[in-house]
């Protein structure tokens, strides 16, 4: 029942929404297929899809990239507990206190960013944020940093229910530790992994918070993906219905990734 109230009824709400037009106050009114017939005809608005799978993508491979990798280095060994609280400690910050740092640090004068490049040599000249190329690349680092902690969390609960004996059979095999990662460590934790990158793909595609803050979805939109048009649709604009027709199209193409992810994770499932 909590679910229809906090999830169903909003979301009918929302569909009924997108055939409408209604600036946020007053009467609610029809507009038939009005809203999808204009985004389909937008070019911007396959702009900010495209982005969107963009940022969704190269996030998501980032951070399972890195959240594997560290991982898997502190399954056993001294320190480990100590890396382990180190790698966790992104998820204490609030994402807008996070957002709000690094868009300090990206500042082309005063930004720490710029100073460290500067004294390796790399320039300290780049204007991060306001480049249509370096916004995109800044906000994604932003997001791969911050959202490393919960996979790695996860990916570490799943290793440690690995049995010893696995690694003790390859160590008396003469296995070097890689091949004990790929050969044995990646097979048994796979079913974790393939469902975490889909709730990663998930969670990304619908990244707001450290775009918006960073860049306000520029320069010149080249940060704008669905998200962020949404909410200046709706929040800025005072256009409901066609912020509403955003989220129902956004919300087709979760629901289609994700049951893709599922049933790849249950055919690898059944076959093992």
């Amino acid at each position: 029942m909590g679910i229809v109230v906090v999830y169903l009824v909003p979301f009918l709400g929302t569909i009924r929404l997108s055939f409408s037009t209604w600036p946020g106050v007053g009467r609610v009114a029809p507009a038939g297929t009005a809203n999808y017939r204009f985004l389909f005809s937008d070019p911007t608005f396959y702009d900010s899809l495209r982005i969107t799978l963009l940022f969704a993508v190269v996030i998501t491979a980032g951070v399972m990239i890195l959240a594997t990798a560290t991982a898997m280095s502190v399954r056993r060994g001294r320190g480990s507990t100590a890396l382990r609280v180190i790698w966790f400690l992104p998820a204490i910050a609030p994402p807008t206190a996070i957002a709000v740092y690094w868009g300090f640090s990206f500042q082309p004068i005063s930004g720490a960013v710029n100073g460290i490049l500067g004294k390796v040599g790399l320039g300290s000249g780049h204007a991060w944020l306001a480049s249509l190329t370096e916004a995109r690349w800044a906000v994604m680092g932003v997001a791969i940093w911050a959202g490393v902690a919960f996979p790695f969390l996860v990916l570490v609960g799943a290793i440690a229910r690995i049995s010893p004996s696995l690694y003790e059979a390859a160590d008396l095999d003469g296995a070097p530790k890689w091949r004990q990662a790929w050969n044995v460590t990646l097979p048994m934790i796979q079913p974790v992994l393939v469902m975490i990158t889909v709730l990663e793909l998930i969670w990304n595609f619908n990244s707001f918070t450290f775009i918006w803050a960073m860049t306000r979805g520029g320069p010149v939109s080249s940060t704008s993906t669905l998200p962020v048009r949404l909410y200046s649709d709706a929040f800025v604009h005072f256009n409901f219905g066609e912020a509403s027709a955003i989220g129902v199209m956004a919300s087709v193409v979760l629901v289609a990734a994700g049951l893709i992810g599922l049933r790849f994770a249950n055919s690898r499932s059944d076959t093992e």
